[in-house]
């Protein structure tokens, strides 16, 4: 039993220093934004961000390829989510994802019309944005440890001007025994790729690596947390079942530069069907709502 455990402290420590040593790379890309694919940092199901978008080490519902596909391996069923939210009242964000044992697809899209406007007011041009992506994933699990990787083919069209791209993400999730429900996450998203645009620009995918850990504390209740690396900030969550019907939730996320933002949120179920609802508050943008219907079977 000793041996087995040692060989596990050895699997976490080869986590650890892989994102130690992605962390340079990643403070690099932060030096040069280029604002492509930004759809991939506003997150994906009303229950996690409902948790402060806390959900690298939780992931266990169907939007678990958007947080860390590492934790398709561990998914049991089938799970099915969407999301549907009225982004800052600019525009119409939508997601819908899939998981099962091993394998994982979703589908994430944000659409807005800018209308420009003269010197008084007056409307004198219409353009529209979208951005979206597909994307689907594998993992799989090897005793206490689960890895997994997924594809996204990524699109953004503004002022007729399209662009394409095909970033990867690269998951691990630990599930140590000692702790209820005690898990250690890490992803690294948006690896290697380029945006393409019709009029011949491109643009590199920046990375971003987060590291993130949750547990049970007691039963029926949830606590996570998550560090971004690439952008020096922190996300946390929790999650309480009040009834086997009733999960209420909070979280937060605080930034370096000062920045804190707060989510509640709420989910309820009825036999396999649930519906979830997040507020989110924001600083200098209006506070957003998210709803998500899921199923499972």
């Amino acid at each position: 039993m000793k041996k087995k455990l040692s060989s596990w402290f050895v699997m976490v420590a080869l986590v650890a220093m892989a994102i130690a040593a992605l962390a340079p790379a990643a403070h690099a890309a932060t030096e040069d934004p280029v604002g492509t694919a930004a759809i991939f940092d506003i997150g994906m199901g009303a229950r996690a961000l409902g948790m402060g978008g806390a959900f690298v080490a939780v992931v266990d519902d169907g939007n678990t390829i958007y947080y860390n596909p590492a934790g398709l391996a561990g998914v049991e069923g089938h799970k099915v989510s969407s999301l549907f939210s009225t982004l800052y009242g600019a525009g119409n964000y939508i997601g819908a994802g899939y998981a099962q044992k091993n394998v994982g697809a979703g589908i994430i899209g944000l659409m807005s019309t800018v209308t420009e406007k003269d010197e008084y007011g007056n409307p004198i041009d219409e353009f529209g944005y979208r951005e979206g992506a597909v994307m689907g994933g594998y993992a799989r699990k090897f005793g206490m440890f689960s890895i997994g990787g997924s594809l996204k083919l990524y699109s953004q069209t503004i002022l007729d001007n399209d662009g394409f791209g095909l970033p990867g993400d690269i998951g691990a999730l630990i599930d140590l025994p000692w702790i209820e429900g005690f898990k250690l996450g890490a992803v690294a998203r948006n690896l290697v790729g380029t945006a393409r645009y019709d009029s011949g620009h491109t643009d590199k995918f920046d990375p971003v690596f987060v590291i993130g850990a949750s547990m049970k504390p007691i039963p029926k209740l949830t606590v996570a947390a998550d560090f971004d690396i690439t952008s020096t900030k922190g996300h946390v969550g929790v999650e309480y079942q009040v009834i086997p019907a009733l999960a209420v939730r909070a979280g937060g996320v605080f930034a370096q530069d000062g920045d804190m933002r707060f989510s509640a949120g709420a989910g309820f179920s009825v036999q396999n069907f649930t519906i979830d609802y997040a507020y989110q508050m924001h600083t200098a943008l209006p506070d957003s709502h998210w709803l998500s219907l899921g199923m499972s079977f």
